[in-house]
């Protein structure tokens, strides 16, 4: 299994929002329900002579409408039951009750837009892994020291740390190799063996070791390809490791800003 990495060298909430909108209409009075003006009657007043008496006649029984004194009057026949005055027909509506049962529903308000619901669910813990990671994403070299035939800049690499959390069944031993790529500018490129590295661990690790020095080609190396930066035999352990990086070039090299790749791969 192969996990790589890189790093660059330069010579740089839902919130729903509920709108509630209530219209009132006016209800006007329809024409129907205005009350009529009562007619008014004048008596006119005339001088008659006065009456002769006459006999009162017998009263025969009649039934009239409750209200309405114009009514005529209508006698009886036929047997029938009277209507009383004091009690509504058959054909009136029956009155409200009253009980909260006959009341009409509320109308429900639905918020449109809804809630959202979101959880993180992590990975199930395994038997353990094997990763690597890199402190940062690049570094900077700077000029160190300048000689007749040669210039030389030196950097430090980003701390990297291998933890291994695997069982102890497995072989437990890894190592982490290096390789860069050409330094490169709008003026002129550097081959990749100009730039090589010193490793060292960081901290003290039991079953790690750093690498060897690896020199670059003015130095009489091969520079950083397939250089070993940490290893360990067996594990688990957890180590990690930084490297002096020295980029070494002729003394006739180009000026410009530099720039290389250097990519780091996790071996088992």
């Amino acid at each position: 299994m192969i996990r790589t990495t890189r790093a660059a060298l330069s010579a740089a909430v839902p919130t729903a929002a509920l709108a509630l909108a209530v219209v009132f209409a006016s209800a006007a009075l329809a024409p129907e329900a205005a009350t009529a003006p009562e007619p008014s009657a004048e008596a006119v007043v005339a001088e008659t002579p006065e009456p002769t008496p006459t006999p009162t006649p017998t009263p025969t029984p009649t039934s009239a409408v409750l209200g309405d004194e114009t009514a005529p009057r209508v006698t009886p026949c036929c047997g029938g039951a009277e209507v009383s005055s004091g009690e509504p027909t058959g054909d009136a509506a029956p009155r409200a009750t009253g009980t909260p049962g006959s009341e009409a529903p509320a109308e429900a308000v639905v918020d449109a837009e809804g809630v959202d619901v979101g959880v993180a669910i992590d990975p199930t813990a395994g038997p353990g892994a094997l990763a690597l990671t890199v402190a940062g994403s690049s570094t900077q070299l700077s000029e160190s020291e300048a000689g007749p035939q040669r210039r030389e800049f030196r950097g430090a690499l980003p701390t990297v740390t291998v933890t291994d959390t695997r069982e102890t069944g497995a072989s437990g031993a890894w190592y982490v190799l290096a390789s860069a790529g050409d330094v490169v500018s709008a003026s002129g490129r550097i081959s990749a063996d100009h730039l090589g590295w010193t490793p060292s661990l960081v901290g003290e690790s039991a079953g790690a070791r750093a690498g060897e020095r690896a020199p670059s080609v003015l130095e009489g190396g091969d520079g950083l390809r397939d250089a070993l930066l940490l290893a360990a035999s067996e594990g688990p352990v957890t180590a990690s490791a930084t490297a002096e990086l020295r980029l070494v070039t002729e003394r006739s090299v180009a000026p410009g800003a530099y720039r290389s790749t250097l990519t780091l791969s996790l071996f088992e």
